[in-house]
This record gives structure tokens, sequence and C-alpha cells, in this order.
């Protein structure tokens, strides 16, 4: 009976590190996911181009002055809302996997924000890249303002 025992043990342990270890990769995102953004488990960055359309308001106000308008999204940070009209994007499929519905979160240094959200940078040409998670947060690591 003890022969018996010892194999139920240690199977149950086995099943149980397996389950561990598989919850693991998943939950770190080497199991599945956006194959494009991703080499080797590390996300590449995205080039966002596009311009702020207003700081300081909601996707659905914009939406609902503007029902024409295409490509919008709201970008919220910890400075407020803004929409931002989205030209371009080097990754087409990532970017449009994760950023449905059309709100993001904005991570970026306060310097960043700031650019992004003041009035003389509305309508102006920018571009923004960053890592864009599955967690529907971009990680901002430059912006760059035309005009």
């Amino acid at each position: 009976m003890k022969p018996l025992r010892n194999r139920f043990k240690t199977g149950v342990a086995a099943t149980v590190l397996l389950t561990g270890l598989g919850t693991a990769a998943v939950a770190q995102g080497f199991v599945g996911g956006f194959s494009s953004g991703y080499v080797g488990g590390v996300r590449s960055p995205l080039q966002i181009n596009g311009s702020v359309v207003c700081s300081g308001c909601r996707l659905e106000d914009v939406q609902q002055a503007h029902p024409q308008e295409k490509d919008l999204y709201q970008l919220s940070s910890k400075n407020g809302p803004l929409v931002f009209k989205v030209a371009s994007v080097n990754d087409p499929s990532t970017f449009n996997a994760v950023a449905w519905p059309q709100r993001l979160w904005l991570r970026a240094s306060d310097d960043v924000l700031r650019k992004l959200s003041a009035e003389e940078n509305v309508f102006k040409p920018i571009g923004i890249t960053g890592i864009l998670g599955t967690s529907r947060t971009l990680d901002v690591t430059d912006v760059a303002i035309s005009g």
C-alpha cells in the first residue's frame, strides 16, 4: 500500500508543479499573444503618428461633436484625458488588437505629459514612441512634435 501512496503523492506534486509553471508562462506573455509585437518575450516599440485633437476632453464628447472623424483614441494619464487622432502606426495588427476599445493609459514623465497636453501642440503632427502592453498601457519612451 505504501508504494501506491508514494506514487499518488508524486503524481499530485508533479501536477501542481506543472500547472503552476504553465500559469506563470501565460501570465508573463510567453505563450500565445500577439506574436508580431513580441520578440522572444520582449515587446517591440510602437511608433504612433497623429495629433492631439483636444486636451482635457473625453472621446465621447469629440465623437458626438464630430461624428465623421475616425481613428480617435482617448489617452488617459495622471494629468487627465486627451483625444488623439491616429494617422499611422508602425505595427497596426498589434495596435489594433490591444487598443480596442479606443482607450489607452499613458505612462510617461511629467515633461512628456505636459508636452502632449499643451494647448500650443493641439493639431500639430506628433510621433509617440512607446511599448504597448496587453494591460492597454502605453509606456511612452519618446515624443516628437513637429511644427
